[in-house]
């Protein structure tokens, strides 16, 4: 018995066999080792082995693997469709029957071929198949990439399965079939008015708003929100996204109003469609109010997420964008990371926050300063910034790629916002602080910035402070060693304080 109730199997995966066909000595085809990932991963989702029934036609042999029956029964009896995409698949006359049956079959069915705005058909892709070459039933479905392919012109080959990037991708099927099949239970409201509530009023305490999120995501914001409740703040979303572009704008900027930040978690991809507006986005959109209403917030992405990748141009630009810094507020910060650090690193920045506007009430002057970090080392930046702050001086973080002349433009505006200029060297190699202190000094010298300081803070792993300065007579530059602890040496700290604070005032 299935899952989803009507329904003999919830996943029929349509396939080529030609991509199951297993090499000398290997005991199972490729598509096999993904049916077994994908059953273990839904089982653990869901607490149970086999909970969720999977139907795939599998052949035994590698003999005669362009001429298997298809199995139309068993496609007419599931809720969702996985198609496993590949050159095999586009030159198969059963795959484009199994697609066809099943996308008429869906359209005809109550609830129809989407659940919400999010379609029944799940598109897999083992080689780097164009756009524009993929089948037309296709269309608006979620891709998730399980090929290798380095460029446009690459072919590409299916991911090991033993490989990170399999389980990777997989993780990220597995939670987006999970909220699907939860989704197929859930009676469909037709009210607008029903489809967000008004955001409760904040009386006390801290308000954040969370964005709405890629499927991908809402399993960690679900628990995000939840922890960020148990330790005190009040979330607000507006409620979940209505089916009409301006009622969704109305709760969102409703919600931000109310909140004292704002917090967006987007991946590679863009989520649900906005109904009446199809190329726009929930998230994107959300995040987009959110930047235009000038509230603090954190934009976070995984710390694996390819942006150049990306399929949606449209999307793809708006998060180059973000990242770059090129938004209509400043007081922002783009964060690449892990899942497991998120809530933490959430509760940070609100604290942050919270400190920032103690000081802004109680009309305080702060010594500012631009904390300098490459991606890898911004998390160490970012819990550095929230120990400035509390101490009084005001940071700005500016996190930089491997090129460290790159995004010079962003640079040039943080450097005119602060007095001091502070070099996080963690992770990230000598060579590259060395550079970006040669980039900072030639926009000091030819703007005149009022720059008073190089400071070099060195994070753990320990290391020496040879040939770390460059030949200049212009600034001082002080090298703070915080690298021989993992934990932040408070008597170090201390006098790093002390002598950020030297010309304050």
């Amino acid at each position: 018995m299935a899952l989803i109730p009507g329904f003999e199997y919830d996943i029929f995966i349509s396939y080529s066999h030609l991509d199951n066909a297993a090499f000398p000595r290997q005991a199972d085809g490729w598509v096999e080792q993904f049916y077994k990932s994908l059953n273990l991963v839904l089982a653990k989702r869901f607490g149970k082995l086999d909970i969720v029934k999977i139907r795939w036609h599998h052949n035994k042999s590698n003999d005669n693997l362009t001429s298997v029956p298809m199995p139309e029964p068993d496609i007419r009896k599931s809720a969702i469709l996985i198609c496993l995409d590949s050159t095999a698949y586009a030159a198969s006359d059963d795959c484009k029957k199994e697609l066809d049956t099943f996308y008429q079959k869906a359209q005809a069915e109550k609830p129809g071929l989407k659940i919400g705005d999010h379609s029944r058909i799940l598109h897999v892709l083992l080689n780097n198949i164009p756009i524009d070459q993929r089948p037309e039933r296709l269309t608006g479905t979620q891709s998730f990439h399980f090929h290798d392919a380095k460029n446009a012109d690459d072919p590409g080959d299916p991911f090991d399965t033993n490989s990170v990037d399999f389980k990777t991708q997989m993780q990220k099927l597995g939670d987006t079939v999970s909220n699907l099949l939860n989704d197929f239970t859930k009676e469909p409201t037709t009210d607008t008015a029903l489809q967000y509530e008004k955001p409760k009023d904040v009386k006390d305490g801290f308000s954040i708003y969370m964005g709405e999120v890629a499927d991908t995501l809402r399993s960690s914001r679900k628990r995000i929100i939840t922890e960020l409740t148990t330790k005190g703040f009040t979330v607000l979303t507006g409620g979940p996204p209505p089916r009409e572009s301006a009622a969704h704008e109305q709760a969102t900027k409703e919600a931000l109003e109310k909140a004292d930040m704002a917090v967006h978690l987007l991946d590679e991809f863009p989520g649900r469609e906005i109904t009446g507006d199809p190329d726009n986005w929930y998230p994107q959109k959300q995040t987009e109010l959110s930047l235009k209403s000038g509230k603090p917030q954190m934009i976070w992405v995984p710390e694996e997420t390819d942006i150049a990748g990306i399929e949606e141009e449209k999307y793809k630009n708006f998060l180059q964008s973000i990242e770059k810094g090129n938004a209509a507020v400043k007081e922002y910060e783009f964060v690449r990371g892990p899942k497991c650090k998120l809530a933490q690193e959430i509760i940070n920045f609100a604290e942050h926050v919270k400190e920032r506007q103690k000081q802004k009430k109680s009309g305080k002057g702060i010594v500012s300063v631009m904390l300098d970090t490459h991606y890898c080392d911004q998390l160490f930046a970012i819990d550095l910034g929230r120990i400035l702050l509390e101490n009084q001086i005001q940071p700005f973080i500016n996190a930089q790629e491997d090129d460290p002349r790159k995004n010079i433009n962003l640079m040039k505006e943080r450097l005119s916002q602060v007095n001091k200029l502070i070099f996080v060297y963690g992770t990230v190699s000598k060579e590259w602080v060395r550079e970006r202190m040669s980039v900072a000094l030639e926009l000091i010298i030819t703007n005149n910035y009022a720059i008073e300081d190089f400071f070099i803070y060195m994070a753990p792993p320990l290391k020496e402070t040879n040939n770390l300065f460059i030949n200049q007579r212009f600034l001082k530059v002080n090298v703070i060693d915080s690298s021989k602890n993992t934990i932040m040496d408070k008597d170090v700290l201390q006098n790093f304080l002390n002598e950020l604070n030297t010309s304050k005032g």
